[in-house]
């Protein structure tokens, strides 16, 4: 996808003409996916969706699904041919493995949890008659931490005369109801469980738990420690290989584990639902290309490694973390803490590509807002310039192209001091069913900028500095019955781009985002983002962009097979330059922790456009990703 940092362009020799014939194309292509991409899912900071237990007895069936806070949006609503009943949360995250239940229960026949979207965990009961039924959320009555969500069943002859209990704000929605929380967001780094998640579907079996009667598990001296991770492979190939030097082939073998302690509580002492804990993560991660890859690539590195620690009214997290600003996917112009994997360009999820950082992160909520509702105010510190990750040349990617250029590259990075630290500060609120969020940060531009020098002493050298930038944002998010809204602004007093002549000039740049989603009730997802950057001070030699640039993104998908299997189709059109890029994929999650994607990445476009200059390189990929 475009972002608002675009990376170092490849030099003048690889830019042609534009073809109006692409500029026509894409534009039809644009139409069409507006028309498809019919409008968007709630896009706060997602919860964790960890585990479901049932409880039978005289009463309803009770099942308990464990969150790890209390949830903004459930809705549940009844499907036909056949019976289910279906409950959304969003913004929600799933974690753990697959596992299966036993069969046995009066009014159900199993159970089944989805990453129905990028945003929303879907859970679905497949019934055996009509049932009615009964939404609550509570904090989490075992002590384990976080926030459980249970849902009664009882026969459809049978009243539930208790209403939903927990959630602040409730409204009803054709077709079921939904139940909105006024909380603030929680935690935006992912884990190793959920990070690396393509944002396709994810099936999980509950398998059957202990029932009420039985005795829970006695809590440990030494604490807890849960332990997961996940092993991903995948290959590609171009579709045509051409007369020009390249590598088609690629591979990509990524292994992370990942840790996480709690102490051992005092006595009688409930664990709070945030809590103390301490995270680490290992990553092992092979990039190749060939044939005769000329920069194979492998590490063997700590990925995340922080300890956290939350109180009433506020937490504070240190070390090597991801940390996420923004409501919009893909591009983002306020998520700009942790710099990102460009070895693949953009093919990669952004949530695939976001690299931790060292940072120490502190966020407090006051107690009693006010007019102002549920706030947070949150600053963070980031030590260590750490810049994003590409290669310069030896493959289709790199930014320099697949030959040595014979260009001696000479990059000034910052120092480790305090004046080249990042800092920023944001505050958040909900007001009326809008979140809403104000920030500033100072930092260093992730991205060098080029400055060609042919008289160095050494030969002709590439120069790669890193400017100072201030960004202030806006971001605002809320739901519209079916559908979510969401968007950010950011202003820029400083954003580096390159020209033709590698001359980079510096101009204050605005960009903002607006999103659409729409979750179906028929398996149906769709999402469209439009996106606008603006360059104050335009310099005509720039490369790949205008004084303003027009995007459109998203994703279009569907379930079938209970599930089990998804067609997802995420696109990106620049509207200015008539470029685009798609990635129509079947992804099947049939066979147990194990998800399998095969699809392809088609570009389009004049070559001297953001997505033309790769039209050679369309390629197919397979994918297979285990988790435990």
């Amino acid at each position: 996808m475009p972002r608002h940092q675009h990376p170092p362009s490849p030099p003048p020799l690889r830019v042609f003409p534009a073809r109006p014939a692409y500029m026509v194309r894409s534009a039809l292509i644009c139409l069409a996916l507006l028309v498809l991409s019919i409008l968007p899912a709630r896009a706060g900071q997602p919860l964790l969706v960890t585990d479901l237990e049932t409880t039978t007895g005289p009463g309803p069936l009770a099942l308990t699904i464990s969150v790890s806070r209390k949830p903004d949006v459930m809705r549940t609503f009844l499907l036909k041919e056949p019976a289910r009943l279906v409950l959304d949360m969003s913004p929600a995250r799933l974690a753990g493995g697959t596992r299966s239940l036993a069969g046995g229960l009066a009014l159900i026949h199993g159970v089944r949890a989805a990453q129905h979207d990028p945003r929303t965990v879907r859970v679905v009961f497949d019934l055996k008659a009509d049932v009615t039924h009964r939404l609550e959320s509570r904090p989490d009555s075992a002590g384990r931490g976080g926030h459980q969500i249970v849902i009664s069943i009882s026969p459809a002859d049978q009243d539930l005369a208790s209403p939903v209990s927990a959630p602040a704000q409730e409204a009803s929605q054709p077709g079921g109801s939904s139940v909105a929380a006024s909380t603030p967001q929680a935690d935006a780094a992912p884990s190793a469980s959920e990070a690396a998640k393509p944002s396709g579907n994810k099936i999980i079996l509950f398998g059957q738990t202990k029932s009420a009667e039985q005795p829970a598990a006695t809590p440990s001296p030494w604490g807890d420690f849960e332990l997961s991770g996940f092993l991903a492979a995948k290959a590609s190939q171009e579709l045509v290989e051409d007369e020009y030097p390249e590598q088609a082939r690629g591979f990509r073998n990524t292994v992370r584990v990942e840790g996480k302690w709690m102490p051992p509580l005092p006595a009688n002492e409930v664990r709070d639902a945030s809590g103390t804990y301490l995270l680490a993560s290992a990553q092992s991660d092979y990039l190749g290309f060939g044939p005769d890859p000329s920069d194979d690539d492998h590490d063997l590195d700590l990925f995340e490694a922080y300890v956290h620690h939350a109180a009433p009214g506020w937490e504070l997290r240190a070390g090597r973390q991801i940390v996420r600003w923004g409501k919009t996917d893909q591009i983002s112009p306020l998520d700009n803490l942790n710099p990102q994997d460009m070895r693949e360009f953009f093919i990669p999820d952004l949530e695939e590509r976001k690299l931790p950082n060292w940072m120490t992160r502190a966020r407090v909520f006051p107690r009693d807002a006010g007019p102002l509702g549920a706030i947070a105010l949150e600053a963070v510190f980031i030590p260590f310039f750490r810049e994003n990750e590409y290669d310069w040349t030896g493959n289709t990617w790199a930014l320099l192209g697949v030959e040595d250029t014979g260009l001696r590259i000479d990059k000034d990075e910052p120092g480790k001091s305090l004046d080249n630290s990042d800092y920023g500060l944001r505050a958040a609120a909900t007001i009326a069913g809008w979140d809403l969020a104000v920030s500033w940060l100072q930092a260093t531009e992730k991205t060098p900028r080029l400055r060609m020098d042919p008289f160095n002493p050494k030969g002709p050298t590439l120069q790669a500095d890193y400017g100072r930038q201030n960004i202030f944002g806006f971001e605002f998010e809320t739901t519209l019955e079916k559908f979510g809204f969401r968007g950010e602004a950011a202003y820029s007093d400083l954003q580096s781009v390159n020209t033709e002549d590698f001359d980079p000039v510096s101009p204050p740049v605005s960009y903002w985002v607006v999103g659409l989603d729409y979750i179906g009730e028929a398996d149906w997802y769709a999402n469209v983002q439009l996106s606008h950057q603006h360059l104050f001070e335009y310099d005509e030699d720039t490369l790949f962009l205008k004084r303003d640039n027009f995007y459109l993104n998203g994703e279009l998908n569907k379930e079938f097979w209970r599930g089990n299997f998804m067609l997802k189709l995420r696109y990106a059109v620049d509207i200015q330059d008539g470029g685009s890029f798609l990635t129509p994929e079947a992804i099947l999650t049939y066979f147990k922790n194990l998800e399998l994607s095969l699809g392809t990445n088609l570009f389009f476009g004049p070559r001297d456009s953001l997505f033309g200059r790769y039209r050679d390189n369309d390629q197919v990929f397979l994918q297979a990703t285990y988790r435990f």
